[in-house]
């Protein structure tokens, strides 16, 4: 109160810098990124999204094999990518069309670690668009297919360019530091038009930083604090998990161990594969363990019951992220002949 009071009607000294900077499209959609997309925008459950892409690989033969965990393409895969390209560009899609020419064009598709990645490849790659052009989707196959083809599109595309202006305007010795950001070059967010631009400006107030429109000051101009208010904030706990953060929390189980060896096994893993994830979450709701409403997951009672009950007759180990990172762990361990399997099974049969 005593600083707003200092503050109220001085002028202001403004100094601003002006930095350059740069933002890359998204990697590509595995299975779990790309449910969690589908249900931040559609309100998709995991299963959902899982159902339609499977159709949309199995029946229609337009989207990649979706069950995957992998957000990279092999290395051989650029002539693949020019044929889908290909495809977009001579197709019925007029809002992805001339994107695709564009990229076909000013020749976007070309070698790139971060897309095309061997290493980075499991099993199966990300999902990506086939060449053959869909005919006869549902409006929910649209929906998911055109996610899916845009942040293709996008992967390809330059990075936006934005200025970034951080102003510092002292008032009676107090420091006030304000934030704004220009988009210079629109890059892959073209793609996506205004709609990646709000996007990113929400993602920004949900991360907590302050980016604003600035009102411009001329050199030497002496600005005058006229509205100066105190707000009086309270923390809020944090937000219940909606299954895009549930599924999020799932792939990243690991950064809950503290053992680092334990922490470096389940790296790759998390709790679930993409395959199941949206199996395990279901079968949580159908038990009742968790209830969905609107877009959030509430916890019951009967899972309260079952946190006792697993304290009460000390298995508290089935509760915990650390468990599936001890399993993986050690499954290393035999892979490299460090322990037998016997052994392992002898642990969890005591256990």
């Amino acid at each position: 109160l005593a600083i707003a009071a200092a503050c109220q009607g001085k002028p202001a000294v403004v100094k601003e810098e002006t930095k350059p900077t740069t933002q890359a499209a998204p990697l590509l959609f595995d299975l779990t990124s790309l449910q969690r997309e589908a249900n931040g925008k559609f309100g998709y459950s995991a299963k959902t999204t899982l159902q339609i892409a499977q159709s949309l690989y199995e029946r229609h033969k337009a989207l990649t094999y979706p069950r995957t965990d992998s957000r990279a393409l092999p290395e051989d895969y650029i002539d693949t990518v020019k044929a889908s390209m290909e495809m977009l560009a001579a197709s019925h899609l007029k809002h992805l069309a001339p994107h695709a020419k564009t990229a076909l064009q000013k020749a976007y598709v070309k070698p790139n670690k971060r897309i095309f990645n061997n290493a980075k490849v499991s099993d199966h790659f990300a999902i990506v668009p086939t060449n053959q052009e869909p005919v006869g989707l549902s409006e929910a196959e649209q929906k998911i297919y055109d996610l899916v083809t845009r942040r293709f599109l996008s992967v390809f595309f330059p990075s936006a360019q934005y200025a970034v202006t951080t102003r510092i305007s002292t008032v009676e010795q107090h420091a006030f530091k304000t934030e704004g950001k220009v988009l210079i070059e629109a890059g892959w967010l073209a793609i996506y038009g205004k709609e990646a631009a709000n996007e990113l400006d929400d993602k920004e107030k949900d991360d907590g930083a302050k980016s604003q429109t600035l009102v411009a000051v001329a050199a030497g101009e002496r600005p005058v604090a006229a509205p100066v208010e105190t707000k009086g904030l309270r923390t809020r706990p944090p937000a219940r998990y909606s299954e895009a953060t549930l599924l999020g929390a799932m792939e990243g189980a690991g950064k809950w161990i503290e053992d680092d060896e334990l922490r470096e096994a389940m790296q790759e893993k998390g709790l679930g594969t993409p395959a199941t994830r949206a199996a395990i979450i279901e079968g949580l709701l159908q038990e009742k363990y968790m209830l969905r409403e609107g877009r959030e997951m509430i916890p019951t009672a009967k899972a309260f019951q079952l946190m006792t009950l697993l304290r009460g007759l000390e298995v508290v180990e089935l509760s915990k992220p650390a468990l599936t990172g001890e399993w993986e762990f050690k499954l290393a361990q035999i892979e490299q002949g460090k322990l037998s399997r016997e052994s392992f099974m002898q642990e969890i049969a005591a256990m």
